[in-house]
């Protein structure tokens, strides 16, 4: 059986329309690299908008698909040999080969070209070594952005651990995730540690087969502490930057905002929006070209404008997501019409 026939319609409904906006989300985190391009100095109103949402609500995006990307997986996750080795071969081919195939293309542009803009250049594979930025091994890959997916494919590689922790010592391993993502240094870790508590929270919701709508009533109470959250921790990057106490309040504000943002996909406003549920199908694609796609629309700004001012920075940030989200959806359904193989290969035969 599929995973998506064991999920009720409307909650599938839900997760296609936050595979959307999430996407939106990571674009938006990323478009502040034109600000870093063309700012010298950030305004007060412009690092305000900074702190509250590419630092904050946009990066919801990240632990909200390791949740998502959890919970899917444990569904009709099999602990034997043979379901194991059918599983790494499947995600080696949506996961990572198109991770892969596009760090490899951005590679190849920077040894043609010497440079991508706002990724790297040739000194930097020069210095790193083309296989650490092609499998980004103790560092990012040469397209930053897409470390999640080596990431996901490191945890579907570990899904033994995870199990055994969600079948003997489920809450016990909560908090130990919970507290490996608090206090352990990151330093020396191939992989990031922000995905390891949502990813396991992720299991144990399929694993102890839990109501995914069964705490809507809680949307108050949970918004009302994620909001509390939010505005302790802009106010405290704003002050005083991301040091000291910053990282204890960022995290429980991704935690909290995490759990905010699905609850509120439940109504209607989000959860039948037309036009995220339209654009769900690429929206793997989309992120998987947006990085390159950003990075010379950036580039490219000089020959039209320099941006200047908050207001005109919020602006121009804005216009970035939605031209490199409209660029690569375009180029998504291009693909799809035109060398549906070539596409398929790209976004791993979904």
């Amino acid at each position: 059986m599929s995973t998506r026939a064991l999920v009720p319609p409307e909650i599938s409904k839900r997760f296609d329309v936050l595979r959307t906006l999430l996407v939106v989300f990571v674009i938006g985190i990323h478009a502040e690299k034109g600000l870093q391009a063309y700012y010298t100095e950030i305004p007060d109103l412009l690092r305000a908008y900074l702190d509250f949402f590419p630092h904050n609500i946009f990066r919801l995006a990240v632990p909200l698909f390791f949740s998502i990307s959890g919970y899917l997986f444990f569904l009709t996750y099999k602990p034997d040999v043979q379901a194991y080795g059918r599983m790494i071969v499947k995600k080696t081919r949506t996961i990572l080969v198109p991770y892969l195939l596009f760090n490899a293309i951005s590679l190849l542009l920077i040894l043609v070209f010497n440079k991508v803009p706002y990724i790297g250049d040739i000194h930097m594979v020069e210095k790193d070594g083309i296989l650490r930025l092609l499998l980004g091994v103790y560092r990012y890959p040469v397209v930053y952005t897409l470390w999640f997916l080596r990431d996901l494919y490191v945890y579907f590689l570990l899904a033994p651990v995870f199990y055994v922790f969600s079948k003997e010592i489920p809450l016990l391993g909560l908090a130990a995730c919970w507290a490996v993502w608090m206090f352990m240094p990151q330093a020396g870790i191939p992989v990031e540690l922000s995905g390891l508590l949502f990813f396991y929270g992720g299991c144990m919701l399929a694993q102890g087969k839990v109501d995914l709508d069964g705490a809507r009533r809680l949307t108050l109470p949970v918004a009302a502490v994620y909001l509390l959250f939010l505005f302790a921790t802009a106010h405290y990057e704003f002050h005083y930057g991301a040091e000291s106490y910053y990282h204890l309040l960022y995290r429980h504000s991704m935690i909290f905002g995490t759990i905010t943002l699905w609850l509120l996909s439940a109504y209607r406003p989000l959860r039948d929006n037309p036009l995220l549920l339209k654009l769900a199908a690429t929206s793997f694609f989309v992120y998987l070209t947006h990085e390159p796609v950003l990075s010379y629309l950036i580039y490219g700004t000089r020959f039209l404008f320099k941006p200047s001012g908050s207001l005109v920075g919020i602006a121009y940030m804005l216009l970035l997501v939605l031209v490199t989200y409209s660029l690569c959806h375009g180029l998504a359904r291009l693909l799809e019409r035109r060398l549906p193989r070539l596409y398929a290969l790209a976004v791993g035969a979904r």
